[in-house]
Order: C-alpha cells, then structure tokens, then sequence
C-alpha cells in the first residue's frame, strides 16, 4: 500500500535523480568531448575547412582574449564562416607551432606553444555532439608557467 509518505520519498528520489543528472552526463560525455577536440585540432592543423566546419555548431561563437589588462582586448566571432576562417588561420601548421591535447579549466581543451613557450589556452564547449563555444585566452606572461609544477 502506498502511503503520503512514500510518495513523496519517490518525489524526492526522482528530484535528486535529475540533479545528479548532469554531473553524470558531464562525467560520461568527458571521453566524446576530447576525441572531439582530437578532431578538431587535427581539422584546424590541416586547414581543412569542410571538416572543421563539420565539427561546429551553426551558432558557433569564439571568444579570443589577449589576456591584457590595460585595455583589455576581447575579439568575438559568430557563425560557422568566421569561426573557420579565424581558427584555421591561428592554428595552421607553421615553424614552431605545436598544438597539444590538454585538460583546460577541467575540461577538454588545447594548449599551443611556440619553441617550448605557451602562447594560448583554449577552451572548448559542447551543445550535444557540436562544438559551441571556443575560448581562447592569449597573454604569454601569463602563460609561461604552464606546465611548471
């Protein structure tokens, strides 16, 4: 027999159920977000515009910060078109550009340096299987301790 009692024991089960929801979905979705990053570096790297456009969210939006305090620079682009044209054009193959997996703020993310320096974070946000939001956060002084411990 089902009493108040334990229907409301069921309401609270199912309401700590979809609070624990998403940090379960976080948790399981983390392995498809870097094999996605993954791909997505290796488009950027090639400059292979089809693939990296495939990888993106029609809203895209990338945010890229110089990290300067005085005045601070903030770029923002929207839109599949932009988004491509600037991370092909930063994260292109050249002399000294190495661009690596890392976990950024806790999440899936890239690092790139030049000749051993770090010159930028980059931060990568999901909506479902689509790249949504880049961040990209420039400031070589800030940077160069990166991966000192």
């Amino acid at each position: 027999m089902m009493t108040l009692t334990s229907k409301q024991q069921i309401r609270n089960d199912a309401a700590g159920t979809s609070r624990a929801w998403p940090t379960m979905w976080e948790w399981l979705a983390r392995p498809m977000h870097y094999r996605a990053v993954r791909r997505f570096r290796l488009a950027a790297e090639h400059a292979d515009a089809a693939d990296l456009a495939a990888l993106l969210d029609p809203g895209i939006t990338v945010v890229v910060d110089s990290g300067e305090t005085t005045p601070p620079t903030i770029r923002v682009v929207r839109g599949t078109d932009d988004a491509v044209a600037l991370l092909r054009h930063g994260m292109r193959s050249r002399d000294g550009l190495v661009i690596v997996e890392r976990s950024v703020n806790g999440q899936a993310g890239l690092v790139l340096s030049r000749d051993g320096t770090a010159t930028a974070a980059m931060t990568v946000d999901f909506a479902g299987e689509l790249i949504s939001m880049v961040w990209i956060r420039l400031h070589p002084e800030t940077q160069r301790h990166w991966n000192t411990v």
